[in-house]
């Protein structure tokens, strides 16, 4: 791998460490509702339009990890929150404290667009946007909360939905797309969020239709113990890059032991080749490992 790539690689963990602080959402619009017998991940992917495939993307149930949480509050800090910095422990935000994470139920996260799902309370989060300088808006008929100039965040409220983007960055036409447009209509995400099952929380590397590797994803899942397993999806471009990538990812495995022990390194082809590693968590490792500190399996993806 080259120092660059590496590079990158560790950069994305430790911008990822930076931002596990806040807080973020999924978003909605005129697809929502097409995808009712979906998966609740690729529900929430339905609600961000396919552009947001272009950077990171992160899936969380939050209701879910407080309940798992609710007898060890530090086993799942790391990750555990939106992947987003609007709403984070050292700023109270421009709702001056009246949205808290612990409010939030899912959330999808992209560069700069998400939506949260939850319970809020409107009327103190508009009062609280209105003394911050915020001023309503419309538009395309949906009342839209924004600073002069441009400055902050873009935001739609409503008292069971929070979807926000960052001018300059993502318009608010993000979180609404049109039909057949979002990123559950993407056949390398819809492919990754089959791969990955039930999960709690779901980090999508950037989709590069012109790379050996078309999308990575990594996932969270428990069972009803909290036991949690690590789940590794590479879509890539045809099998004989599966079988280099599978090759690899065991190489990890073994030469890594005992990090790794537990894992299971497969293959499935056909039009969309799909390698999948499974890395069980010991009582001594916390959740989101594989994210945060030991990503030698994700250096692998991306080795050339």
């Amino acid at each position: 791998m080259s120092t660059a790539t590496r590079s990158s690689v560790v950069g994305t963990a430790a911008l990822l460490v930076a931002c596990l602080a806040g807080v973020t959402g999924c978003s909605s619009g005129s697809g929502q509702g097409e995808h009712e017998g979906d998966s609740p991940l690729l529900k929430g992917l339905g609600t961000l339009a396919d552009d947001n495939g272009k950077g990171q993307v992160t899936y969380l149930d939050a209701a879910a990890v407080r309940r798992l949480d609710k007898d060890d509050t530090e086993r799942f800090a790391a990750i555990g929150q939106p992947n987003n910095s609007l709403l984070n422990a050292y700023s109270p935000g421009p709702w001056k404290g009246h949205l808290t994470g612990d409010q939030i139920d899912t959330a999808v996260d992209a560069k700069g667009a998400g939506r949260w799902e939850g319970s809020f309370d409107e009327a103190a989060i508009t009062a609280a946007l209105k003394a911050n300088g915020y001023a309503p808006g419309d538009e395309d008929g949906r009342r839209t909360w924004t600073r002069p100039h441009g400055k902050g965040a873009a935001l739609e409220v409503s008292k069971d939905t929070v979807s926000y983007a960052v001018p300059g960055t993502a318009p608010m036409s993000a979180v609404h797309p049109e039909r057949g447009s979002s990123l559950a209509d993407a056949r390398e995400y819809r492919r990754a969020a089959g791969c990955l099952g039930d999960v709690y929380r779901a980090d999508f590397n950037p989709l590069t239709a012109s790379a050996p590797v078309r999308l990575s994803a990594l996932g969270q899942q428990a069972d009803s113990t909290g036991r949690n397993t690590e789940v590794l999806c590479v879509v890539v471009k045809d099998e004989a890059t599966a079988r280099r990538l599978s090759g690899r990812l065991r190489s990890v495995v073994r030469d890594k032991s005992p990090r790794y022990d537990g894992a299971k390194v497969t293959v499935e082809k056909g039009e969309q080749p799909l390698v999948r590693a499974a890395v069980p968590d010991s009582a001594a490792q916390r959740p989101g490992r594989l994210l945060l500190s030991d990503i030698d399996l994700w250096m692998a993806v991306v080795e050339r």
